[in-house]
């Protein structure tokens, strides 16, 4: 009897020293050529592990995990690990010779070995599976062309929300955003303009420009040549917009891009439709509704006050016309751009990869090609922890029926001096912020101080404070009392 207790001991050292430091059993008690290699392939792969973690940048680590060939390499890599690991453990219950131990110690060794194989499995399995959707979601999503040329000071990536509804003829973006980033500071601007704006104009050296010297308009109907029918008219005119993003996407670009006077890299278009599903994904977000907000035509209503909301009852809020002017809901689409990014952390992002990326794969499309969504992604990141400065081209600032393009120029360069100002207290953060303004006038021409609502300096570091700091403006205080 003793002699049996030895050896069910002897066992579970077998099998449990197999788990801490996969090799062992075999090294005491199997064959030891396999052991060393077991053993020597383990402290490799910990020290590497190890030594990655420390030494390399999380934004390296971040471009290496969107690339489709390292994705497919970590799951080979996992796979074998795990069958390999598992063949060992079950090499291991076999040196413990299980036939000379007594039946309730055979079975508490078997269940131990099992449970301790599915115990590797799962992870291992959960991390296949999170590999496999970020690489169908990467090579899915994002195009294998070239980066598009940014100076290296600000990267411009155009949000557009858009809507193919029933009734309306072909897609035609509701919620129109350039988001524009510092890439040495990380701070973003948010620039909003209205679907309706009329008059958008297009960049002087483009066929498009040619065509609409004095900004998008002609004879017909008026909603034709308001700026969400800027993607439709470029569907319809393919020989005026050239390019990879195709004829559609390239237009509402290239409108933005003159109207701002600001290049515009890359476009992500969020189908309206589709968004509840992303936020359904995430488990809902948090908004607090300042007034009672219709939904659909049951006579439902969102009621005042703080509220978890889900997918449908978030797409109501961003998208509710009644009782609400455009621009009201432009500022209710920015509270909900705050909150998915609020409560898209890692360990929601984690905890609902799967379903966000097969989510994404069907509500996105963008233009950014799959060698610049590592960079992206990290100064994303960094973007995050930033606060966001909001800017609406809305009355009454900018009257959309006869914009002023100069005024809205001059706030722009504005906004995107004020987004470095706060590193200016340095040489380096001064010569920043003059190399980021010079930037942004070389790309928007000379503004004329004409009339317009907001105020103005002719001093480059007083930006119109009244178009960008949020506790005065009229045009960001939509934004406030739109999020309570």
């Amino acid at each position: 009897m003793r002699r049996e207790a030895v050896q069910f001991r002897r066992a579970l050292v077998l099998v449990m020293g197999t788990l801490v430091v996969p090799g062992s059993a075999q090294l005491l008690a199997g064959n030891r050529r396999v052991g060393g290699w077991a053993l020597a392939a383990w402290v490799s792969l910990a020290v590497t592990v190890g030594l990655t973690a420390w030494l390399v940048p999380l934004d390296t680590l971040l471009r290496l995990a969107v690339r489709p060939s390292v994705l497919t390499t970590f799951q080979v890599l996992v796979f074998g690990v795990v069958v390999g690991w598992g063949a060992l453990l079950l090499d291991a219950w076999r040196l413990g010779r299980p036939p000379s131990l007594a039946r309730r110690h055979r079975v508490v060794v078997a269940v131990l070995t099992l449970g301790l194989c599915a115990a590797l499995a799962y992870p291992a399995v959960t991390a296949v599976r999170y590999a496999a959707a970020a690489r169908d979601a990467v090579v899915a999503l994002f195009p294998s062309g070239r980066a598009a040329a940014t100076s290296g000071a600000r990267v411009n990536v155009l949000l557009l929300g858009a809507d193919a509804g029933e009734g309306r003829v072909g897609l035609r973006p509701d919620s129109i955003h350039l988001v524009s980033v510092d890439a040495r500071t990380a701070r973003p601007v948010m620039f909003s303009l209205p679907r309706n704006l009329e008059r958008a104009r297009f960049p002087e050296d483009t066929p498009a420009g040619e065509v609409f010297p004095r900004g998008f308009t002609g004879e017909g109907d008026e909603e034709d040549f308001l700026l969400n029918a800027t993607w439709t008219y470029g569907e319809d005119n393919p020989d005026l917009f050239p390019g990879p993003a195709g004829p559609g996407a390239t237009a509402v670009k290239q409108a933005v891009e003159g109207t701002l006077g600001l290049p515009v890299h890359y476009y992500v278009l969020v189908d309206l439709a589709g968004f509840q599903s992303l936020v359904d994904a995430l488990g809902g977000v948090t908004l607090t509704i300042p007034e009672r907000i219709p939904i659909g035509q049951q006579g439902r209503v969102l009621e005042p006050g703080e509220r978890r909301l889900d997918g449908y009852e978030t797409l109501w809020f961003a998208r509710s016309r009644e009782g609400s002017s455009d621009y009201a809901r432009m500022a209710r689409q920015r509270c909900v751009v705050d909150a998915v990014l609020r409560e898209a952390d890692p360990a929601t992002v984690l905890r609902n990869f799967t379903e966000l990326a097969a989510t994404a794969t069907s509500l996105l499309e963008t233009d950014v090609p799959q060698a610049q969504v590592g960079e992206l992604l990290d100064l994303a990141l960094r973007a995050k922890s930033q606060e966001l400065t909001s800017v609406q081209f809305v009355p009454p600032l900018v009257s959309p029926a006869d914009p002023d393009v100069d005024l809205i120029r001059e706030t722009v360069r504005d906004a995107v001096s004020a987004s470095v100002r706060p590193a200016a207290g340095t040489a380096s953060g001064r010569a920043q912020a003059e190399a980021t303004q010079d930037d942004a006038v070389a790309g928007s021409g000379d503004a004329d101080p004409g009339a317009g609502t907001a105020s103005r300096s002719a001093s480059p570091a007083a930006p119109a404070a009244a178009a960008v700091r949020q506790e005065a403006s009229p045009v960001t205080s939509d934004v406030t009392s739109a999020c309570g």
